[in-house]
């Protein structure tokens, strides 16, 4: 009877262990991150928003959050401001500016000690506000479409806390404007965006 009581304790505590074990080792895995961030973001193709500015540039800054192993999720915002180069296609508005967020799922690959890959996918969303010239209000818009992409992370500190981040994205943008003509209307409201982002990364 000594010997049952005996080996079911033991059965119970190195039970009890593996679990405690598992669980520490998935909460070591939950990593959280902050980005403060500058971008560039290009419009792709033939479409109103590809002839009627050059660039859109912003600043902005995000946030991961690493869930399992090496999966994770994140979401940035960036303010974005752009210049027009050709006035006769925007028509009667100023230079305008746009907010965007970023919602997406992230894998993160270790290629070194000191340097990382993410692959993203997600869904953004913005909204783009111009000043009518006459000063008389603003336009505004709201259109959202998928992004995906890639970010080259380099670790600066022996800790590992500190890291930059470059990343490239496509963001496709669809603003639902309707037409009778189908070609009229994916010029005015379909384009893709090329990003660019430059990012200093903390770990906590």
């Amino acid at each position: 009877m000594k010997k049952f009581l005996l080996f079911s304790l033991a059965l119970i505590s190195i039970s009890t262990f593996s679990q405690s074990r598992k669980k520490q080792d998935w909460t070591e895995n939950v990593r959280s991150s902050i980005d403060p961030h500058v971008k560039v973001m290009l419009p792709l193709g033939d479409n109103f928003l590809k002839d009627s500015f050059d660039y859109f540039y912003g600043f902005g800054i995000g946030g991961n959050l690493n869930i399992y192993k090496n999966f994770g999720l994140g979401v940035e915002y960036t303010y974005f401001l752009a210049n027009v180069k050709n006035g006769d296609k925007f028509g009667y508005l100023g230079a305008p500016s746009m907010n965007n967020f970023d919602w997406y799922v992230f894998h993160k690959d270790k290629i070194t000690e000191d340097f990382f890959v993410e692959k993203i996918l997600g869904y953004s969303t913005y909204r783009m506000k111009s000043p009518y010239l006459d000063n008389s209000g603003k336009f505004s818009e709201g259109n959202g479409g998928l992004n995906l992409g890639v970010k080259a992370i380099y670790t600066i500190d022996n800790e590992g806390f500190q890291q930059v981040v470059f990343g490239t994205k496509l963001n496709f943008y669809n603003a639902k404007i309707g037409n009778q003509n189908p070609d009229i209307a994916d010029y005015y409201s379909k384009a893709v965006f090329l990003n660019f982002s430059l990012a200093y990364r903390y770990n906590f």
